[in-house]
């Protein structure tokens, strides 16, 4: 018998698979073998283990370095059936990385229509509320609002595999004018809402907030250009000092036209529903780059409305009504809570963090005076009286204040035009003009 040599031949076994070390066993080149020799390889079995063994000790630089050493010793049909094993366990392990089940979610993301829009008499939703629906049981959470469109718009979105809600053009680029400044404006790409982590879950009684976030792209006015991408908290980028609060800016869709427009002409931009002023480029700059914490405190003022009640008497029920509502948000939205701030004779409600002013209750006067426009007056009470109806702790409020909110909301829904008939809605009482 021939003597065994203490290790392969080079030229007739190919190189082990050093990624997996418990495949050990080599193929054996049978071209290569002597006629009537038998299988070498089982009498190295132990000595392929140990080699196998020290290669798997080394880092990947050396463990490259071995095998680039090993390949230069193998003939062209041994290092040809190495390469085949190399691509087959590429192939495997990509296709199980692929593969890989990930567990449900516990929740979804979901929009709802603000049906009142038929009210309005108009053929798209003016509103979209977002809520967090619970698998098993089923169970929706009202979330937040998205922006409010006075003419209508119609979100178009689709769920990708991750739970992400994702806006699709071209209704989802927003202008943004500020309601007490038209000269300043901003444009906003809606991208998409972001989940909660997907094992994520509520109770029907829970009061925590879930992590999800709104993702957009602040765009030059002009040329919308992306200027910068932000991922905000939501729904606290909608409430009061948001960097897209409800309550500071009018909001209408940019012309679909203009979007397919890389570099607009002049005479074109005066023929599309977005106009702006020179001031635009560098208000959106500052605006876009305002943390989502910073207050709001260089706003202009604007004239005051105030009115009066027909009946004097009524004034201490002002009062109550104004600390109904302080209850109410600090249940119901406590991250955009109302207080009320009391001088000598005068009780003017407004936003805790950010202390702008709603409305002032006047006990001298028997009078209340509204800060701010017929529309964002409307806002602030809808989403309030939207929060309570849609309460996860519907026990922490009575029978009666549910059904007040229910009626405030739809109310709110409806368009207003009249500030006495507004106030009347508010209060339940009549006012008048003097």
């Amino acid at each position: 018998m021939n003597a065994k040599p203490p290790f392969p031949v080079a030229d007739s076994h190919p190189s082990p698979r050093v990624a997996t070390p418990q495949s050990h066993q080599l193929p054996v080149d049978r071209d290569q073998a002597e006629p009537g020799e038998e299988d070498p390889h089982p009498q190295y079995s132990v000595y392929v283990e140990k080699l196998l063994y020290c290669l798997v000790q080394l880092g990947d630089s050396d463990q490259q370095l071995v095998l680039q050493q090993l390949f230069r010793q193998l003939n062209v049909k041994s290092l040809t059936a190495v390469l085949e094993l190399g691509q087959q366990e590429l192939s495997s392990r990509r296709n199980a990385k692929n593969t890989v089940t990930r567990p449900p979610r516990e929740t979804a993301l979901t929009l709802k229509k603000d049906y009142t829009y038929q009210d309005r008499g108009l053929s798209e939703p003016t509103q979209y509320y977002v809520y967090l629906r619970r698998r098993k049981p089923k169970l929706d959470r009202y979330i937040g609002t998205l922006f409010y469109v006075p003419t209508g718009c119609v979100l178009n979105y689709v769920s990708d595999g991750q739970g992400n809600l994702i806006f699709q053009p071209p209704h989802n680029v927003f202008q943004l004018t500020d309601a007490k400044n038209p000269s300043l404006t901003k444009v906003v790409r809606l991208l998409r809402l972001e989940p909660p982590p997907a094992d994520y879950t509520f109770t029907k009684q829970q009061q925590d907030t879930p992590a999800i976030y709104l993702r957009v792209e602040f765009l030059q006015p002009l040329t919308l250009e992306v200027i910068s991408e932000q991922c905000l908290p939501f729904p606290s980028c909608m409430h009061e000092g948001g960097v897209l609060d409800r309550y500071r800016w009018d909001v209408t869709l940019v012309s679909p036209q203009l979007q397919s427009l890389t570099t607009p002409a002049p005479e074109l931009l005066a023929d599309l529903v977005l106009t702006q002023p020179p001031s635009a480029t560098p208000a959106l700059q500052s605006t876009a780059s305002t943390p989502k914490s910073a207050p709001v405190l260089n706003l202009p003022l604007t004239k005051s409305s105030t009115f009066y009640l027909k009946q004097d008497a009524d004034v201490e029920s002002l009062v109550e009504r104004m600390r109904l509502w302080v209850s109410w948000s600090e249940k119901a939205m406590p991250q955009s809570r109302w207080a009320i701030a009391q001088t000598p004779g005068e009780y003017t409600l407004m936003n805790a963090t950010f202390k702008r002013s709603i409305l002032s209750v006047s006990l001298t006067d028997a009078s209340v005076t509204l800060h701010g426009t017929l529309p964002v007056i409307v806002k602030w009470f809808h989403d309030l009286s939207l929060a309570v109806s849609q309460s996860q702790s519907q026990k922490r409020y009575s029978f009666n204040q549910l059904k007040l909110a229910h009626n405030l909301f739809v109310d709110m829904s409806l368009p207003q035009t009249d500030s006495l008939q507004l106030l009347k809605k508010l209060f339940g009482v009549e006012f008048s003009t003097q």
